[in-house]
């Protein structure tokens, strides 16, 4: 994503859904069909189409506008799917709550297996304030300098299956993932 971000593009649908791990262990971004390049860091939606509501920034939400910053926002969403091993995002929170629901200042809860460390990391990606988000370049470094230290970032331990995010309905509804 630093790669993207710093030659101007926005990719507007990072979630675990559309990360690939490699040969290696490399991990892949994939599925560019929403990424846009930006004109003066911005790009804005000049038509309807359906967009995945529960990864998105409260200005992209709102106003249609998207930025590196509101890609750094669905990062943090992409690492609470990863914290909760794949969990739905606002789980039980349908898209057209999503919109009141932000504004409000709500958050997801802290994973029972994510460490204190990382969930304000995640926290710091879903400020309100694009500005007063990570850069990616920022992001690369705070999640390597985490991944060296002994302390754990995820604890498997803590897991507690009856967390509603790790609950799902047989057949998720358009509206749970989608809007026009």
């Amino acid at each position: 994503m630093n790669f993207l971000s710093s030659n101007g593009f926005v990719h507007r649908d990072l979630a675990a859904r559309n990360v690939l791990l490699g040969e290696d262990k490399v991990v892949k971004i994939s599925d560019f069909g929403l990424m846009r390049k930006t004109h003066e860091d911005v790009y804005k939606l000049k038509k309807e189409r359906k967009i995945p509501v529960k990864w998105l920034a409260p200005e992209a939400l709102y106003n249609s506008e998207y930025t590196t910053k509101s890609d750094v926002w669905s990062f943090g969403v992409l690492l609470w799917e990863l914290s909760t091993m794949g969990g739905n995002p606002y789980p039980g929170i349908n898209n057209k709550e999503m919109y009141s629901l932000l504004k409000t200042g709500y958050r997801m809860e802290k994973p029972d297996t994510c460490s204190d460390k990382l969930y304000q990391f995640v926290l710091n990606c879903w400020k309100e304030d694009p500005s007063e988000r990570p850069t990616f370049e920022s992001v690369t470094r705070s999640l390597e300098e985490m991944m060296q230290e002994d302390t754990p970032y995820l604890d498997f331990e803590s897991l507690d299956e009856s967390k509603p995010y790790y609950c799902c309905s047989e057949k998720l509804s358009e509206d749970d993932d989608v809007t026009e």
